[in-house]
Formats: structure tokens, sequence, C-alpha cells
């Protein structure tokens, strides 16, 4: 009840003044729809027998005597209504968050996940299934694109049709803005917009932390966020897109004569060639894990042992100090938005039962307006401790 308390449907019609039937009531659909992702039910008519079954809930939805409407109601409803209506309930469910100091606007973390169209090609049994020419799109999903799933069910990896949900997260784990499109946008393009949008919706300040993993380290983006938000990233080197002519370790940095990976010694910027400096020092005499023999008898070893330098070009990008503690520790903030995936539930962030995009795009914000509206009742009922609670604290809202 608090979850339905606390939402605020006045600025969309109740009803419409159409000329017909009296029709059913918009808002208990929209909270018949929040139910469904709440309890993680896969589809409507199973949404419509979870109601049938609970006839409080029913009625705490806004359907007078258990009268619920068919499932074409629901579609059509989804199918029909503009997103930009539950985009707008998202945002101002967060504002309020904001103002009740539940949320921070200091570090902000990027993410997407892949949604399964529905379609046979989809299907891991189905022999036939297409998973090889993107030109030829599934029937009723002209919109899905082919992409790739790193981690398939099973642990295996594959290619599936469908879409993806990007989002930025606060660091208290509420997604603050969305949008979910075809897979053939890539996470960085999709990214700039997200963050302008971020920005003009909660004007957050200077000096904020953005935090993405290595598909979002392209140029523009640094940009955007160091040269003109003045704010600082935390997004690890992409090292198949990084045109380099010397061999570098497991963590991106150079390997010595001896095949080690060597350690950072620091980074300093040449203010006569307009570069910036890197050294990198023997491991052997930086850490413990190695022993103090040079395996190939540098002529250094027995000193202060070999160093190399890498410089490269004064850019946002390799302003980046990737080899410091400060930002390993905040890179270790990203488990925050793989948290809430988790919460978001397999079956709304991965599959969907629908065929047209702006459907689709309706289901995953609604799925993201749950959440918000989870911790939104928990900050009411005086819990802010439980706004990521969600089975446990879900229940008594």
């Amino acid at each position: 009840w608090e979850m339905f308390n606390v939402l605020d449907l006045y600025a969309i019609p109740d009803r419409t003044h159409d000329s017909g039937r009296k029709g059913y009531s918009v808002h208990a659909i929209i909270r018949a729809l929040i139910v469904k992702h709440r309890e993680r039910i896969d589809s409507i008519p199973r949404l419509i027998d979870h109601l049938k079954g609970n006839p409080i809930l029913s009625e705490l939805c806004g359907f007078p005597n258990g009268i619920l409407p068919d499932a074409s109601q629901f579609y059509r409803f989804l199918q029909g209504t503009k997103h930009s209506v539950f985009e707008r309930i998202l945002h101002a469910v967060n504002k309020t968050l904001i103002e009740k100091k539940a949320i921070s606007l200091d570090t902000f973390i990027l993410d997407s996940k892949p949604v399964l169209a529905a379609t046979k090609e989809n299907n891991p049994k189905n022999p036939d299934r297409n998973i090889t020419k993107k030109e030829q799109k599934p029937k009723r999903n002209h919109d899905a694109t082919l992409g790739y799933l790193a981690k398939a069910p099973g642990g295996s990896s594959s290619f599936f049709w469908g879409y993806r949900t990007h989002v930025i997260v606060s660091k208290e784990g509420i997604a603050l803005v969305e949008c979910t499109l075809p897979n053939s946008v890539t996470d960085a393009e999709v990214a700039k917009t997200l963050i302008k949008q971020l920005k003009k919706l909660y004007s957050f300040g200077k000096g904020a932390l953005f935090i993405a993993d290595k598909a979002y380290d392209v140029n523009e983006l640094y940009d955007l966020i160091i040269g003109r938000l003045k704010c600082q990233a935390f997004i690890p080197l992409n090292l198949r897109a990084t045109k380099t002519s010397h061999p570098l370790g497991e963590h991106g940095r150079p390997l010595c004569d001896a095949g080690l990976e060597m350690s950072s010694d620091g980074t300093f910027f040449d203010k006569r060639r307009r570069t910036i400096k890197r050294k990198f020092i023997c491991p052997n005499k930086q850490s413990k894990n190695h022993g103090m023999a040079c395996p190939v008898n540098h002529p250094k070893s027995q000193g202060y042992g070999c160093t190399k330098y890498f410089c490269e070009v004064h850019t946002a990008r390799a302003s980046v100090p990737r080899d410091s503690a400060h930002f390993a520790r905040e890179y270790a903030r990203r488990i925050t938005v793989e948290q809430y995936f988790s919460r978001l539930g397999p079956i709304e962030a991965e599959q969907t039962t629908h065929y047209k995009l702006r459907t689709v795009k309706n289901q995953i914000t609604i799925a993201h307006l749950t959440q918000s509206l989870i911790a939104l009742a928990a900050v009411s009922m005086n819990k802010p401790e439980s706004i990521r609670c969600y089975r446990t604290f879900a229940h008594v809202a």
C-alpha cells in the first residue's frame, strides 16, 4: 500500500473521455503493472490470475469488486501510451528521493543489459534459428537487432536478437535516467545522450564521478565528462581499441625484457612537448610477488632496475590515473549497477513478451519505476536502510 501511496498519478488522466463504454481506470492498470514487476510475474495473463487470487491487492490497485480488464486492455495500454508518460513518473519519484536526501548526486555508474526479443530465433532448442544474418529480421520484431550475449544461460556465449536497456544509477543503486534501444546502438553513443539528460534533469555539480566499464572507453565521452562537465571519469582502457607497438600485460602495463608486467611509478606532464609521460619500473624492485633475481640478468638489475616511459598526447582520455589506488577504489563501486540489474530481475531485464519497441520501452521503464518506488516507500516509512531490499521490504510496502 505504501508504494501506491507515494505514487503520484494526478498528472495522468484516469479515464479517456471518448464516447462508448466507461472502460477501466488508467491509474489502476499502471498500479497493476507495477505489481507485475514487483512480483516478477512474466506475463500479463499470469498477472491477471495473480490479481484474481488476491482480491485485496486487486482493490488496492483500483479494480472494484474484483472486476479486472482483459489481457488485451493491458497490451493496448502499453502499446498506445507514450513512453514519456512513464519517464516523467520515474523522474518525479527520483526527484522526491533527492529532496529527502536518500539519493546523492556525486557518483554515477553507467551500464547496460540485454533484453531478449520474443522470437523463436532466441530459442536455443530451435535448430533453424538465425543468429548470423543480421539483415534477416525476425517476424513481428522489426526493431530488434542482432547482438552478442556475453553470459548466456548455462555459462556459454551466444548471439541473440533484441535490445539493450541503458541506465545511469546513483551510488545508492537507484536508476536516475534510462532508455531501451536496439542492439545496434553502442553503449558509448547512448551514454552521451543519457549524461546530457541527467545534467538537464538533476543539475549535478562539478567534480562528480562517472564510473563505467571499458565499453565506454571512447574519446568523445571523456571530452564530455572531463572537458565540458568538469567531472571525473573512472573508465578502464579497452585494449582492443588501443593501438600500441609495445606488448602489454593483463593490467595494461608494459612488459619488461623478462616478460614480467612492470609496476607504475607515477605520471607527469611535459609542458614543452604537451604530452603525458608515464613511468614504469622493474616489478622485482616494487613487488614481493617476484623473486629478486632478474630472469634475463638485466644490466641494471643489481641497482634501481629497468625502467620504461610511455608518452601520450595530452587528452582527457590520457589524463585518467588508471594505475592509482584511488582509481581502483572508486572503480570497485561499479558492482552497484550489477546489483541493481540483479534486483531488476532476469525476466524484466533479459526477456520481454512484447513485439513493438514502444511497448518494450514502456515495460522496461515500469520495471525501473518499481525499484524507485520501493526506495521511496522505504524512506517514507523511515527505513532508509531498506531502499534496496527487493524481497524483504517490498511485501511490507
